[in-house]
Order: structure tokens, then sequence, then C-alpha cells
């Protein structure tokens, strides 16, 4: 078998029967129809996938396909990027055309085919407020198609993609951008950055600058500390549980999200003290509540372990189930 360990951030062993490089969209159309009903599992930058089973006995397909395409229609730019191409690098190339948009989706790790599947966002912004159109192979269909941002039902760290994900496989993006900068920094953090740097609230450059600062201050490096980033949803609740739960711990932040409320995960987590609690190798970050570290000995027992600790807290401080983010092969056993 493969060893893919190092190609996952959060280093529990992988292994595969067959890995498939797919470098271009011919490429996917040749290959994809001899694959029969083999098992499979798309795996790109390795950033959200929790590996809890160690062998997959199927086909593991790298979507290493670059291609970047661009047309500009007024201020407008419709950018169309292959599936292998890093998201932050994508991010800073950009804003270094002057294309504005993507600026506090900075230092987010994984790559672009990735992007839609998750709905990746941050700092006030999903990728959903600048996807235009994503090219896929509709593995039912046999057979390369597009899809608008509309036909994506995207939602929070939610997309179609990922409700169907032995369906699709993203092939490009198209992200629709703009000549003209639309800072956003209502998110708290953001402006406090940029006003402790004497960073420009206006300049989308500075805003990256101030995103991966931020990021750099409070995320563990996954090429440094094998993680997967956030490893926990924010509850979305019903504004009278919301309040309920602020009236009974006033110091809880909560967040307007249309006609529910978010709540942060991980002050819920900080709450119960929580931060560095650590079973076998696995551990809460000492400076983000919503990362769990894997000291390099860690396996998937212990991080069974430590979110049932998590979760049945959280259960029964706060009555709320914490929903976990990543992708998982193999079975957290959450009940």
């Amino acid at each position: 078998m493969f060893d893919l360990t190092q190609l996952t951030t959060l280093k529990l062993p992988f292994y595969a029967a067959s890995v498939l490089k797919l470098s271009s969209i011919d490429n996917v159309c040749v290959s994809m129809p001899e694959l029969g009903t083999a098992p499979r599992l798309i795996l790109g930058g390795g950033s959200n996938l929790v590996v809890l089973e160690p062998e997959f006995d199927g086909v593991v397909l790298r979507p290493e396909i670059k291609f970047f395409e661009v047309k500009e229609i007024g201020t407008d730019i419709f950018l169309e990027v292959g599936a292998g191409h890093q998201w932050h690098e994508t991010v800073m190339q950009s804003l270094e055309h002057g294309w504005f948009g993507l600026e506090n989706l900075a230092l987010i790790p994984g790559w672009m085919g990735a992007a839609p599947v998750q709905n990746i966002g941050a700092y006030g912004v999903e990728l959903k407020d600048h996807c235009h159109r994503v090219k896929l192979y509709d593995f039912a269909e046999q057979a390369v198609i597009e899809l608008d941002a509309s036909e994506l039902n995207f939602g929070y760290r939610h997309s179609v993609l990922k409700e169907t994900p032995e369906r699709f496989l993203v092939l490009t993006v198209t992200l629709r951008l703009s000549t003209e900068p639309n800072p956003r920094i209502g998110y708290g953090a953001v402006a406090e950055e940029i006003d402790r740097k004497g960073l420009s609230p206006s300049n989308p450059r500075d805003i990256a600058k101030a995103v991966m600062s931020i990021r750099q201050s409070k995320l563990p490096d996954p090429s440094v500390v094998p993680n997967v980033g956030s490893f926990f949803k924010n509850p979305m609740v019903g504004k009278e549980i919301a309040e309920r739960l602020k009236a009974n711990f006033p110091q809880m932040p909560t967040y307007p999200a249309g006609s529910q409320t978010k709540l942060a995960a991980a002050w819920l987590i900080d709450h119960l003290g929580l931060k560095g609690y650590k079973v076998g190798g696995f551990s809460v970050h000492d400076r983000q509540a919503l990362v769990l570290t894997n000291d390099g000995t860690g396996n998937a027992d212990d991080l069974r372990e430590i979110v049932a600790l998590i979760r049945s807290s959280i259960k029964a401080t706060f009555g709320l189930s914490l929903a976990v983010e990543p992708t998982r092969l193999g079975e957290l056993k959450l009940t």
C-alpha cells in the first residue's frame, strides 16, 4: 500500500491501495470511467481530513490541476483557478494583481478544490461571497458539468458538494473579484489588529496582513504542529436559546446570523478550562481552543477520547451539541 501520512496535516497513519494523480481536465475525463466501482477518496492539501482508520482499500484521487484564467468585465474580475492551486497563494496572487475580495481569507491552508466543498470562511467572509461558478466531474453522469454558485446550496461550512461527497470532483473554481476595494473589517479582531499595527483599514493588502498576523498569533502552523484547524463548528441556535444562555453566562459572545445566533465554540471550550487539556498525543491548543494538535505520538483512540470529552462537557454545561468540522475517514463514534 502507499503511505500517504505526510499528505495530511494531522499526521495520523494513512495507507491507500492506490493513488491516481490528475493533472488536467482531459486527464480526469480519460481516467475516471476506468475506476469502475472502486472506493475513492479525494485528497488535496489534506488540511481538512481526519484519518481514523489507517488503511483505505480504494483509490485516492489527487486533483493536481493547475489552471489560471482571467476575464475582466468592467470592475469585475472572473478568475478561474484549478483545483490543485494552494488557496493562500491564490489569495496573495489576486492581491498582487489588484483583484480584491479574498483578503479576509488569507493564510487558510489547503487547495482550491476544497474551498467550495467546505465553503471556507474567516473574519466575516465566506467563499460563497465570491464564488461565481464551479466546474466538476460528475461521477454519476461520468461527465464534466458546471454549477453556478446559486446551485451549490452554500451554508455555514457546507455546500451541496459536501452533502454528496461521492458524486463530485472539483476541477476548477471561478471567483468573482473586483478592481475596487470593498474593505470588510466588521470582525473586531481585524479592526483592532489594523489599528495596533498602524495599517490602513481601506487597503485590502493591509487587511490581509492583519488577518495573517492574527492567524499566526493564534493558530499553530500545520506544517510545524500537526492539526486540521478548527475541529468544531460554531453552534447556530435560535434566539431564545441564545438569550437563555446569555443570561446564565453573561460573558459568552454571541453573533447575529439571520434568524439564528452564532455562538463561539472556542469560548465554550475555553470556559470549561480545557485549553491545554491532553489525552495521549493530542491536546487542546493553548491559544485556540477550537484546534486539536498532535505532538507526533497521537493515535486515533487518543483523538476519539479527547473529542468525546469536549463534546460531553459542552453538552452537560450548555446543553449544546458540538458538530465536528473536518471530513473523517473512519468513525469518531459521535453520540
